[in-house]
């Protein structure tokens, strides 16, 4: 496909930011797709007065002649603006043709279902697409969004259509809201999915669930981000109530990622006051972001969207995950597996839970490097999680698991150690990237005391560790796991705290003894974290991720 100009591509293509080869009437990539109108094009030269005129003409004469001899004319269709004041028109029971990204290919049948006909006293948590008028003979099947709140089936959250219905506001208002100028195609056939298989219309259900999984990835924009997580959550629900688990699974994944990812779950936190402004893709080397909310009615739509999401989250996995445990033994390299290592006696027994007993701590020692790294990673979570549930008074068992861990991190990095010369890049990589998450655990461990020295020593020694490297050289490596670049700067973080400190003694005035000594100490501090910045630095060329977490470390550094 030859690379077309600059604003030549068609705007369907350039909304979805695809390539387009620009063929007329209708280019090659929306050919692929279910489109049954033509590609529009805004590079072509304006029409002149005098054309539009002629054209006028040419079809008020057509016009003319249909009034004038009706018999040899067909019937004719009439046709409507889908964004105009007075869309949707009413809509018949019967239809034909194939399915379609308009609303009027859409059935009433399968329209129907998605909300009740007392559109105006709606207050569901689900949403409303438009104020259709009913046919004369009613319904059967049950509206999916349900009457009242909380009442819709699949928990679905509501919008600002909600909103504006509820206010009983102008038709005009109601149509600016359920038809944004930022639309999600989508999201829309996600919902016509759902009509047609409530409907027990299978052909369409599954053409309108095939347009749905074509454009839902595409459409990952701050315009239309919220669309996308319920999008993903109807998707969800759809694989879980047609039996298709893993779908359901992976949509649920989608669905707790892009929330997260936004922020959702900290929305007016004390502990995060700062509203999240999260990057959403690159395109062109430009970066675009998801705003804060614009509003009370958009922030409540996030607020609602994220408890949908969790509620989702968790109702899979009581469905899907029943006390589920890992019972896969631990890793081998892979030449192990050739020589036979894994003969048939060796079996798994809740292999992660054993290794994390407090009893069996150090009962086992790790058969391979994989292994360790599998077990590192264990331990880092392990220690991040108990970071996120200390509070100040805790009791017994919490402390017996922080010296569980502390005790299994280090016999682990005692492990690391006791290994010969690693063989390769590829060893030595995993070798690093090991005893980082090793440290970074330590870190994530003793950081929440801060006001004890030998927990400051321990974070401080282990955040030095780090980038030692053991000797290698990791711009000789090539490309490390994009993780270390969150390692490193936690690590990082470990100095600059330092740093603070140090520099909040020496700002209060020291005996001069004192002052030299808090003085080296300081040389030693930007000395390990110019080592970290150097290296992140390096591998943030060709990382994303890693400028990322660069530009992090700067800002905080802005503060010492």
């Amino acid at each position: 496909m030859s690379k077309l100009k600059r604003g030549k591509a068609c705007k369907q293509c350039r909304s979805l930011k695809i390539k387009c080869d620009g063929i007329k009437p209708v280019c090659g990539t929306c050919r692929k797709g279910p489109r049954h109108d033509d590609c529009e094009y805004s590079d072509g030269p304006p029409r002149s007065r005098t054309k539009a005129l002629e054209d006028t003409v040419s079809r008020l004469e057509a016009r003319l002649y249909e009034l004038e001899h009706p018999e040899s004319s067909t019937p004719p269709v009439r046709l409507y603006d889908p964004y105009g004041p007075q869309f949707p028109p009413q809509l018949s029971p019967s239809y034909a043709g194939s399915s379609s990204r308009s609303l009027l290919d859409a059935p009433y049948q399968v329209l129907q279902v998605l909300w009740p006909t007392d559109y105006s006293s709606q207050e569901s948590h689900g949403f409303i697409l438009s104020p259709l008028s009913s046919p004369s003979r009613p319904s059967s099947t049950r509206p999916l969004l349900g009457n009242g709140p909380g009442n819709s089936p699949l928990g679905i959250y509501g919008s600002r259509s909600i909103a504006a219905l509820e206010s009983k506001t102008s038709e005009q208002k109601i149509h600016e809201t359920l038809y944004p100028a930022h639309k999600s195609s989508a999201l829309f056939n996600a919902l016509y999915m759902w009509g047609a298989h409530l409907s027990s219309d299978r052909q369409r259900e599954l053409d309108f669930k095939q347009i749905t999984l074509q454009t839902v990835d595409a459409e990952l924009t701050p315009e239309t981000f919220i669309h996308t997580i319920q999008t993903q959550v109807l998707l969800a629900y759809y694989s879980f109530r047609t039996g298709h688990f893993l779908e359901a699974r992976a949509h649920t994944a989608t669905a707790v990622a892009l929330t997260l990812g936004a922020g959702l779950h900290v929305i007016r936190s004390l502990n995060h006051p700062d509203a999240p402004i999260v990057k959403i893709q690159e395109e062109n080397d430009q970066e675009t972001w998801l705003q804060a909310s614009a509003d009370l009615v958009e922030e409540g739509e996030r607020i609602n969207g994220f408890w949908t999401v969790y509620m989702l989250q968790k109702n899979l996995t009581v469905a899907l995950e029943p006390r589920s445990r890992v019972y896969t033994p631990w890793p081998l390299e892979m030449k192990d597996y050739a020589h036979g290592i894994l003969t048939p006696d060796i079996h798994g027994d809740s292999t992660v839970c054993s290794f994390l007993d407090a009893g069996n701590v150090f009962a086992e020692r790790s058969s391979s490097v994989a292994a360790m790294n599998v077990k590192a990673a264990i331990l880092f979570h392990t220690a991040v999680y108990m970071h996120g549930q200390y509070r100040p008074g805790e009791v017994q068992p919490w402390w017996t698991a922080f010296g569980v861990v502390e005790r299994l991190t280090n016999s682990l990095r005692a492990e690391l150690l006791d290994i010969a010369q690693p063989q390769g890049q590829s060893s030595t990589r995993t070798i690093l990237f090991t005893n980082s998450l090793l440290n970074a655990a330590t870190i994530e461990l003793h950081s929440i005391f801060e006001s004890d020295t030998m927990s400051r020593q321990s974070c401080f020694a282990a955040a030095r560790d780090m980038f030692r490297f053991g000797g290698a050289n990791p711009q000789e490596l090539g490309h490390l796991n994009p993780m270390m670049g969150t390692l490193w700067m936690t690590a990082c973080n470990v100095f600059i705290d330092e740093l603070r400190r140090v520099r909040a003694a020496l700002a209060q005035g020291l005996c001069p003894l004192q002052a030299v000594s808090q003085q080296e100490r300081e040389k030693e501090i930007l000395a390990d974290l110019n080592a970290g910045l150097k290296v992140l630095s390096f591998f943030a060329q060709e990382s994303l991720l890693m400028g990322h977490q660069l530009a992090k470390v700067k800002k905080s550094m802005e503060t010492t």
